[in-house]
């Protein structure tokens, strides 16, 4: 089967994605479309080669670019014969969370002739609202009227928002009131930000990356997320500002209007980030700014990426 899957809620795309892939229960292989090495031809090898511990495999391609923008008949020739005649134990999946994918490229025409084509866009007010008492009958919350109504009104038809509030609400032993939901929940979505600044202080580099994509996909920018991590680590140096001179975490909670769960992330992430080292990090994220506002040489996700890498590479910021 092909699949092309779009939309504007990336939480719904992902667990389409997962729901195929865990019926397949084959091999998967990743490719980035947008990528400047991304190849038809290796993704097609990927499509028609038999692994040797599965009889059948899923292959995504995120971003593919030849659904976004025109490109030359030659290069597609091939993978057009392959959408005519398909290997039937592969499932090849199209997919972007941008919602970006032109439907009026001939391409797209072709492709989507043979192909399932899944548009994952947010519920509106009434269907949103089924979903969340769905969602909080699944998990067999303790919740009263008033606590859902709030948590509506905090994830906005959010549903990648609502589901991370829903995680946290399962760990909370007694009923949940609408001063736990201001308690512990969360308006923004804002946990990669923290666990991209995580991964960046203990040099792991693979979920840096994974993180920084799956933040530029979910953003309308480079610049967006470059803002995005810049708040978070003013947030984190106000934190540890106010814990250098003697405040007290209710004092700070209460300084900051802040909930107790994202004073927690913030205690996390400062483990191993000192003061000076987040003074460094928002000056070098500056100076990228600067440089993705002045320069368009190069496309602002590709220049942050490179970013990314060098300030791994050089940077003294880990906390040792």
């Amino acid at each position: 089967m092909i699949y092309i899957i779009q939309g504007q809620e990336p939480f719904f795309i992902r667990e389409k994605i997962d729901e195929i892939v865990k019926e397949s229960k084959g091999d998967v292989f990743r490719f980035d479309g947008s990528d400047k090495d991304f190849s038809i031809n290796e993704m097609l090898e990927s499509c028609m080669g038999n692994s040797l511990f599965s009889s059948s495999s899923v292959i995504l391609v995120d971003q593919p670019y030849f659904l976004i923008r025109k490109c030359d008949d030659d290069e597609l020739s091939d993978l057009i014969d392959y959408i005519d005649n398909p290997v039937f134990e592969t499932e090849l999946i199209f997919y972007t969370y941008n919602d970006n994918f032109n439907s009026r490229l001939k391409a797209y025409k072709s492709i989507s002739s043979n192909a399932r084509v899944l548009n994952l866009n947010s519920y509106d007010y009434k269907n949103f609202n089924a979903y969340v008492k769905a969602k909080i009958s699944e998990a067999e919350l303790d919740i009263t009227n008033d606590a859902v109504f709030l948590l509506n009104n905090i994830c906005k038809r959010n549903a990648t928002l609502f589901n991370r509030n829903l995680e946290i609400l399962k760990l909370y032993p007694e009923k949940i009131t609408p001063e736990v939901i201001n308690k512990l929940c969360t308006a923004s979505d804002e946990n990669d930000s923290f666990d991209m600044v995580n991964a960046l202080t203990n040099r792991d580099i693979s979920k840096t990356i994974s993180i920084e994509r799956k933040l530029l996909s979910e953003n309308d920018s480079a610049l967006s997320v470059i803002g995005l991590l810049a708040g978070q680590l003013r947030f984190l140096y106000q934190i540890a500002y106010y814990q250098s001179i003697g405040k007290k975490k209710n004092e700070i909670i209460e300084i900051c209007n802040i909930n107790e769960y994202r004073y927690n992330k913030a205690q996390e992430t400062l483990k191993n980030l000192k003061m000076n080292q987040i003074i460094e990090l928002l000056n070098k994220l500056s100076e990228i700014d600067i440089a993705c506002k002045s320069d368009n040489s190069i496309p602002d996700s590709s220049r942050f990426e490179l970013f990314i890498l060098d300030l791994l590479k050089k940077g003294n910021y880990a906390g040792n």
